[in-house]
C-alpha cells in the first residue's frame, strides 16, 4: 500500500527510539551555562550549552516513575505523559558563588510535545533535568559542536 500524504514516517528517522541514551567520560566536571528550547520540523528539541566546550557524561531515558527532587526526595510534579529524566553526572548548574547559571529552571513551554521542564537536581557535581512530554515518544540524543547536547523529541 502506497503511505498516505501527509502521514507520519512509518519508522522514525535516524537515531530516535525509546531506549536510555548513555555516554560515559571520565575528566574534570562541566558547567551548564546555558538552555533553550525550540520547535523543528517532526521534533522539539532541547539544546544544553557546557561552558569550555566540554559535553559531560549523560544518560537520557525515561522514568518509570515519579521523579524527585535528588536534595530532598519529594515529588516534583511535571506535565505531561512521560517524563524524560536528562541526568548529567560531574556537571553542576551554579558558579562558585551558589548562583544558577541558568534560569530556565522550572517552567511551562508551549511546543507540540515538550510541555514542562524541570530542575529536579543541582547538588554534588549532579544535575538533573526532567522534560514533561505528551505523549512519552521516541527519542534522541545528539552531541554538537562548542559544547552543546540536544535532546529531541518526536512530535
Amino acid at each position: 500500500a502506497a503511505p498516505v500524504a501527509g502521514a507520519p514516517p512509518a519508522v522514525a528517522p535516524a537515531g530516535f527510539g525509546m531506549g536510555a541514551r548513555e555516554v560515559k567520560r571520565s575528566g574534570a566536571g562541566a558547567t551548564l551555562s546555558g538552555v533553550r528550547f525550540g520547535r523543528n520540523a517532526g521534533f522539539d528539541r532541547m539544546v544544553l550549552d557546557f561552558a569550555g566546550g566540554v559535553i559531560p557524561a549523560y544518560r537520557v531515558s525515561y522514568a518509570s516513575g515519579p521523579v524527585r527532587g535528588c536534595g530532598s526526595g519529594d515529588v516534583v510534579p511535571v506535565a505531561g505523559q512521560g517524563r524524560l529524566v536528562v541526568h548529567l553526572p560531574s556537571t553542576r548548574g551554579h558558579d562558585d558563588a551558589g548562583h544558577a547559571t541558568v534560569d530556565q529552571r522550572g517552567q511551562k513551554l508551549a511546543f507540540p510535545v515538550l510541555k514542562e521542564v524541570q530542575f529536579t537536581c543541582d547538588f554534588e557535581g549532579e544535575v538533573e533535568i526532567v522534560l514533561g512530554v505528551t505523549p512519552a515518544n521516541k527519542f534522541r540524543v545528539l552531541e554538537m559542536p562548542h559544547g552543546r547536547l540536544a535532546v529531541d523529541v518526536m512530535q
